[in-house]
Order: C-alpha cells, then sequence, then structure tokens
C-alpha cells in the first residue's frame, strides 16, 4: 500500500516539472540508437480471431529530435530523452473468418495503420519513466488489414478470411497517448516491481489503464537505456537473462475498433456503448535475453472479454531488438 500511494504521489508530483522543451535534454542519451521489431498473433496460443496479428516497426535515434511533432509531445526536464518513430498495423476479426456472412453478435472486421511519433523520458536516479505518444493514420480499407491477413493465411495454409467487405469503414486514426512507469521495488541486478499508467485520448481509443511488471534474473536497470541498456551507463551488464510478468486493467470509454468512429461515416454494424465492457484485464508473461547490441523477446498475453458476447482471448508477441 506504501508503493501506490508513492506511484500516486509521483503522478501528482512530478507531472507539473514537463515540458515541451527544446534543450533540457541529459548527455545519457546522445549516442544510444536502436530499431526494433515487434510481432504480435494468436496461432502462438492456436487461436485466430479478435486481436489477431500486429506488425511494429520502431526507431530510436537522437537526429528524431528535429521532428516537428515532437512540439506537441511532453518530457522531463534534464533527462535522458530517446526520440523515436514507428509504423503499426493492427487487424481485427470476428470469431469465425470463414463465415461469408455478417455476424451481428461478433466482433467487427478493422484494420488500423498509423505513425507513431514519440518522446520516452527517463530519469533513473528516480526510478521513473514517461512516454509520449502522437498516432496518425487510418482505420478501415486504407490499412491493408484484409491484404495482410490474407497474405499471412495464405503463406501459413489457414482458412481464407471471407468478411473483410464488412470491415469498419475508413476514417482518420489520431490518437494521443502518455505512459508513466516508476519503480515500486528493486533489489539491484536481480529484481524489480514497476508500475505503470496509461492514458489515451483521440477519436480510436480512450481509456486509461494500470499495471504492474516484474522481473527477475540477471538484470540492468529499467530506466537506463530504452528497450536495451544505454551503453552510456558503465554499470548496466553486457548480458541479461529474466523472466517477467505482470497485469493489466483497463477502463475503456470508447474503442473505434469496436464500436465505429466519433468521425463520420457511421453506417456500418458496430457495437452500441453499452454491449462494450468497460472494464478489460489482461495478464502477460515471458522471457528476455539480450547481448551488448542485440535482444529477443517472447511474451504471452491473456485478456479478458472486450464485449458482451465475446470470449477471452491470447495472442503471442515476438521482440527482435537492435541497438547501434
Amino acid at each position: 500500500m506504501k508503493n501506490l500511494r508513492n506511484f500516486i504521489f509521483i503522478l501528482i508530483v512530478f507531472i507539473p516539472g514537463i515540458t515541451n522543451g527544446k534543450k533540457l535534454d541529459s548527455l545519457g542519451y546522445t549516442n544510444h540508437k536502436e530499431f526494433f521489431l515487434r510481432w504480435d498473433n494468436d496461432m502462438f496460443v492456436f487461436k485466430d480471431y479478435y486481436y489477431t496479428q500486429g506488425a511494429h516497426f520502431y526507431l530510436v535515434n537522437p537526429w528524431l529530435r528535429k521532428n516537428p511533432v515532437n512540439h506537441l509531445l511532453i518530457r522531463f526536464k534534464n533527462a535522458d530523452n530517446y526520440f523515436g518513430l514507428g509504423i503499426i498495423q493492427e487487424i481485427y476479426t470476428p470469431k469465425d473468418v470463414a463465415d461469408t456472412l455478417l455476424n451481428l453478435v461478433d466482433r467487427p472486421y478493422a484494420g488500423t495503420l498509423y505513425l507513431r511519433s514519440f518522446i520516452s523520458s527517463s530519469l533513473p536516479e528516480k526510478s521513473i519513466r514517461l512516454t509520449s505518444q502522437l498516432d496518425l493514420g487510418f482505420l478501415g480499407p486504407l490499412a491493408g488489414a484484409e491484404q495482410a491477413q490474407r497474405y499471412v493465411h495464405e503463406w501459413l495454409g489457414l482458412p481464407w478470411p471471407q468478411g473483410w467487405g464488412f470491415q469498419i469503414e475508413n476514417r482518420p486514426y489520431i490518437n494521443y497517448n502518455l505512459l508513466l512507469e516508476k519503480g515500486l521495488i528493486q533489489v539491484p541486478g536481480i529484481f524489480d516491481l514497476n508500475g505503470t499508467a496509461r492514458l489515451r485520448i483521440g477519436n480510436i481509443h480512450d481509456d486509461f489503464q494500470i499495471s504492474g511488471l516484474f522481473r527477475l534474473g540477471r538484470i540492468n536497470n529499467l530506466f537506463k537505456g530504452y528497450k536495451l541498456s544505454n551503453k552510456n551507463y558503465n554499470e548496466n551488464k553486457d548480458y541479461q537473462w529474466y523472466i517477467f510478468g505482470g497485469a493489466r486493467i483497463t477502463a475503456v470509454a470508447f474503442n473505434a475498433t469496436l464500436m465505429g468512429g466519433l468521425i463520420p461515416p457511421e453506417k456500418e454494424r458496430v457495437f452500441e456503448y453499452n454491449q462494450v465492457e468497460k472494464l478489460v484485464g489482461e495478464i502477460f508473461g515471458g522471457m528476455e535475453m539480450s547481448y551488448r547490441f542485440v535482444g529477443m523477446r517472447g511474451e504471452l498475453t491473456w485478456k479478458t472479454p472486450e464485449f458482451e458476447t465475446g470470449e477471452q482471448h491470447g495472442w503471442g508477441t515476438v521482440y527482435i531488438y537492435f541497438r547501434f
């Protein structure tokens, strides 16, 4: 309970210390560059529905501090600031992708494709990190989700998706996201427990999430780097290996992949607000290994139903990191 109070105190005290600053970086981040891939797919848990696939490509590089979108993002003063861009595609389907008829009680087909500008702002001495993100793109056929899923299904010999003609129609994807991470318990080099609060506001996702994460094994300080450890910190180990796990709970106000959009068109079949679950839980766990400039991570996630006629669902995730 004391750690929870400390975490809430951080939210209140440190947020006034953030800025959209231009000359307030520490020197710790300057040579840190990363490229990493993330692939989500429910085939890892022998499923093929709901959130069925996600492809993420991210670049972190100091020259991205010149991105004009950064003027809209916030960060801590005098922090290790990591500037990045990502491109993300996410695919959602009903339970039976071979069904050629419209199912009025199942999840609608939906696809998203968007560009993410972000700053991850870390204060290692306080064990705190703030990440701000602006997502701009499309929800609908312009996202190319139908083509991507059909390619993967053809490659793996899975049933051909038949219902993409019923997918949620085109609309812009505009979301602003804030994530605040705080170290709660640390046994240096062996174990840590961290809390995260996330707020998303936009025309696609409006929700608030809290989560907890533990790591156990041979670990570096979570806040001295981005996905891989920052080599400017001499105490960081070259080799890391650990297991991790945690839980998330999300209070949902709006989800356009289920409900359509705030911005027209609105003629497609979507769920009403009272058909969407207002609290959604997740548990997750996995293993991560890294050595100097390369790392890999495997993760499994299980999620409670997102709508009243829905079911629990899960997926697996593979990450590959490169530091250069």
